[in-house]
């Protein structure tokens, strides 16, 4: 979610509540509940008194508030012209303390051990009883602008250029050799010893960090009973096998929680067909775990997984040099191959091409009327530039290419689906499965595979796959036409009430074009947002 800022002069400000409340837009689907998640009430003087004390006794002068879709941000300018940032995680951010702790650890570490630009920690607090009554970081406002203020004054030449930079910072995270997958802490944030798994001497020569639990809200993000996660294993875990594994029983854990309402059966499955899947896919994980193939790109890899245009500032003067890189919160240790993925603006259009060949337009351009020349002209520099991080991660990175581009699509799938299968639906993890066993001796295993999946059970997936196709497919044209996500967030700018007019008119339209009465009753069901 995009940030807003609403300007609060401290002197004349007679309520802060607008400083608790969630003002960044509003939701299509159970908005009550959503605003809740993201409601934090702090003590604003107090938090003022710590930044005063880590900019050498300075005043706020100036409080602007920023949002996300987990913190509060509080831009403060001093009495000097100083600005800090001051971030609170909101109670959808995931365990106390873990989420900014690691936060914090991971914006010290990179300061001090790559030339990974962050913002200057100042200051932090885990411990939300303390006196701003909230957790906290604070830290030196980024300096520069971010790119999407000037995106389309770079030339194609600095973009080629910073596409490069980008790719040699990343290979400075993916050269790091960590201990072990979950989250980066300072090993005095994590007390009990049975939590972490210290990092090496040769990456940490001081002996001040350690790999914790993970502190993703996908393990607490509020759908899941207490005492549940308290039985769960969130990390940290030394190999692949035990990371995946916990993933299994994350999944597991969440099929006493509601079905998707959207779904039908076939979609969402039982409880019981989830665990015969988990069953299936825990048969296979030894196997997949072990692959040499996957191991040589398993490497735990600390990853920034949002790298979008508003996360990137680069300098005034240089639009092609990095500067900063913000919002490093929920950041992971992971499988490289999860990790490595295109950065959010460097995104291919459809049809794009991997290899050496470059993009080209259309033979047919020169007859497009003038729109179709337009998008085709936009298509091809998306392509350009998707080109300029594949080349140049190649060259640069070498380790990353291979995570993100010579992993088996189901092998990688499978790790992914296999935390969320009840939450995402049966069929993902079902086709990744059935995929694996298909090509098993393509995957390089000798011996045989340890499934052997029916032809009946075939029959059936592929009729349940297409019913997913058709439920994934609504979902996207929702999305997309009304320009939300799956909360259904509007962002502030819109007008709400407009949106839900669209939401209406966008599902009559699907039901007027459905061929029959039972595909417009189940265009209906599968409709993601509330009418």
């Amino acid at each position: 979610m995009a940030a807003t800022e609403n300007s609060t002069n401290l002197h004349i400000l007679p309520c802060q509540e607008h400083l608790f409340e969630y003002t960044n837009g509003r939701f299509l689907t159970d908005e009550k509940c959503q605003l809740a998640k993201r409601y934090l009430k702090f003590d604003l003087a107090n938090l003022c008194e710590e930044a005063s004390r880590v900019t050498n006794g300075s005043t706020v002068q100036r409080v602007e508030k920023m949002e996300g879709g987990f913190s509060k941000a509080l831009l403060m300018t001093m009495n000097n012209g100083k600005e800090v940032v001051a971030k609170l995680p909101c109670p959808n951010a995931g365990r106390a303390m873990y989420s900014t702790a690691s936060e914090a650890a991971v914006l010290h570490y990179l300061s001090t051990h790559t030339r990974v630009p962050t913002p200057k920690l100042l200051a932090w607090n885990a411990n939300a009883t303390n006196p701003v009554g909230a957790e906290y970081i604070i830290m030196e406002k980024a300096p520069g602008v971010q790119l999407f203020t000037v995106w389309d004054d770079v030339s194609a030449a600095d973009r080629i250029s910073l596409i490069k930079s980008l790719t040699q910072l990343e290979r400075q995270l993916a050269t790091i050799n960590f201990s072990a997958y979950g989250s980066l802490y300072h090993r005095q944030s994590i007390s009990k010893t049975s939590e972490r798994i210290d990092l090496d001497m040769s990456v940490d020569p001081a002996g001040q960090y350690c790999v914790g639990p993970s502190c993703s809200p996908a393990w607490t993000d509020g759908s899941t009973a207490a005492d549940l996660n308290s039985m769960l294993d969130m990390g940290p875990w030394p190999d692949l096998l035990q990371y995946g594994s916990a993933l299994a029983q994350r999944s597991a854990s969440r099929t006493c929680l509601p079905m998707n309402k959207t779904m039908s059966l076939n979609l969402q499955g039982t409880p019981e067909d989830h665990a015969n899947l988990r069953d299936m896919a825990l048969k296979l994980l030894p196997y997949l775990a072990g692959s040499l193939i996957l191991q040589q790109s398993a490497k735990p890899v600390l990853w920034h997984t949002d790298l979008h245009m508003g996360n990137i500032f680069v300098s005034e003067t240089d639009h092609s040099q990095i500067v900063s890189i913000i919002d490093w919160q929920h950041t992971s240790i992971s499988p490289h191959f999860l990790q490595a993925r295109w950065p959010v603006f460097l995104s291919p259009p459809d049809n794009y091409a991997l290899g050496p060949k470059h993009p080209k337009l259309p033979e047919e351009y020169e007859n497009y009327d003038p729109h179709d020349k337009e998008v085709a002209l936009f298509e091809k520099e998306k392509a350009d530039n998707s080109k300029a991080y594949e080349i140049a991660t190649y060259l640069n990175n070498r380790a990353t290419y291979k995570a993100l581009w010579e992993i088996d699509e189901p092998t990688r799938e499978f790790f992914k689906r296999i935390g969320d299968s009840w939450d995402d639906g049966i069929v993902p993890l079902q086709m990744c499965v059935h995929k694996i066993c298909e090509t098993w001796s393509q995957l390089g295993f000798s011996n045989d595979c340890p499934l052997d999946p029916s032809i009946r059970d075939k029959e059936i997936l592929s009729q349940h796959s297409a019913e997913y196709k058709q439920w994934y497919g609504i979902h996207d044209f929702a999305k997309k036409y009304l320009d939300t996500d799956d909360d259904g967030w509007i962002a502030p700018q819109a007008d709400f009430n407009e949106k839900k007019l669209q939401n209406k008119a966008l599902l009559d339209l699907l039901i007027e074009r459905a061929p029959t009465k039972n595909e417009a009753m189940e265009t209906r069901r599968m409709w993601p947002f509330p009418i």
